[in-house]
């Protein structure tokens, strides 16, 4: 389900909070999905419990799970709002580093605005 890379240099719960989250912005994993226990979870991928468990207090702080005691822990209902906001400050890094290149190239945001439009075009699937 989930795929860590030790030797990555970015802290395995890092890892992991970001493909769930990843995925709960994404809709692949939907309100009310219930997520594997912390001790399972820990198993399938040969980490500490306590990593999982970190990782499940964030996403739980964050407002994309809630924890039922003794039941396991779930996908929350959240607000459109709040999962839109979610997204964009998961694109917010992306952003900067685009912009800051630009300026460095001395690209103007007009000419950033159509190679992002034409790329988007590129990559969006088709319907």
């Amino acid at each position: 389900m989930f795929l860590l890379n030790p030797s990555s240099g970015v802290p395995l719960y890092v890892q992991l909070h970001q493909q769930i989250r990843q995925r709960i912005l994404t809709g692949q994993l939907t309100q009310g999905t219930q997520l594997p226990s912390v001790r399972d979870l820990s198993a399938e991928l040969h980490v500490n419990p306590l990593t999982v468990a970190k990782v499940y207090q964030i996403l739980e702080r964050d407002g994309l799970v809630e924890t039922r005691r003794g039941i396991g822990t779930y996908v929350s209902g959240q607000s459109p709002t709040l999962k839109m906001d979610a997204r964009r400050a998961q694109l917010d890094p992306a952003l900067e580093q685009l912009a800051s290149e630009a300026i460095h190239l001395g690209i103007g945001e007009a000419e950033v605005q159509a190679l992002l439009a034409e790329k988007f075009r590129k990559l969006k699937p088709q319907d």
